[in-house]
């Protein structure tokens, strides 16, 4: 009995601590290069350039590069690699990927895979992300389910 209470106690606490964080980029997308692989398969590399604010008053500008493969209109495999530099002049990168999807709004996981400075704490933190395209320009929402640690840290970056 014992040690379910203490169990349970652990479940309540971590519950208690975990903080949605949420995260709005928007920008523009330029395709680099694209090439038919078959009639139906196509490779494409493009760069996304945008800014973003966070639900904890942070803001900054994001570039990132990704490859994807395409099977008539349908996201086979997509892999993208992210530079996001915040107010304070800190950097993290993310790696992310979505597959089987439509091209142009889809629904994804990335994680971030280094950071300077004290967004080192960060790394290894994983967010689903929601992303839409119109021409050339995209709109994502990205949501992470964060420590207590992680939220002090993300609340008191120099403004």
């Amino acid at each position: 009995m014992k040690y379910i209470l203490i169990i349970f106690y652990f479940l309540i606490t971590f519950q208690a601590y975990n903080f949605e964080y949420t995260r709005t980029i928007s920008g523009k997308r330029t395709i680099i290069t694209s090439f038919d692989i078959t009639e139906e398969e196509k490779f494409v590399n493009f760069v996304l350039d945008g800014t973003f604010t966070d639900n904890l008053g942070n803001y900054g500008y994001s570039k990132s590069n990704t490859t994807v493969l395409l099977n008539k209109s349908d996201v086979m495999r997509l892999e993208g690699f992210g530079k996001y530099t915040l107010q304070n002049k800190e950097v993290f990168y993310t790696r992310g990927v979505r597959n089987k999807q439509e091209q142009n709004s889809g629904v994804g996981e990335n994680e971030i895979i280094g950071a300077t400075g004290s967004l080192k704490e960060l790394i290894g933190m994983k967010c689903t992300y929601a992303i839409k395209f119109l021409e050339d320009y995209y709109f994502w929402i990205q949501k992470c389910e964060i420590t207590e640690n992680q939220k002090k840290l993300l609340s008191n970056l120099s403004k």
